[in-house]
């Protein structure tokens, strides 16, 4: 099941903190990810600004892309992630959500 970007919010991913992330593609071992950290910036009633923050192994370092991830919750989805820190504990990459906020219907 593919889940479209602009359905999932900062709400939806907090609801899915420590949960496992399986990364697609040709990983031998295939690759999971735990959702560490779902932050928000500042509200708008316009803008919707989070970052979200997840832990890979220490091994293999991924380069900065788009990735698809898959959730047994929230589904399949395409993602960008960059590196931002690591430790003995593995790898944190973080994608970043800045986006217009949906207009509401009147």
């Amino acid at each position: 099941m593919s889940t479209a970007l602009d359905k999932l919010n900062a709400k939806i991913f907090s609801e899915q903190l420590r949960t496992k992330f399986k990364l697609q593609g040709d990983f031998n071992p295939p690759i999971v990810m735990e959702l560490e950290e779902v932050k928000e910036g500042d509200t708008s009633p316009k803008i919707e600004l989070f970052s979200l923050f997840f832990r890979g192994p220490v091994e293999p370092h991924l380069p900065q892309q788009i990735y698809s991830l898959e959730h047994d919750t929230l589904g399949t989805f395409e993602i960008f992630l960059t590196a931002v820190a690591s430790d003995q504990a593995g790898i944190l990459y973080e994608s970043v959500f800045h986006r217009f906020r949906p207009v509401a219907a009147s």
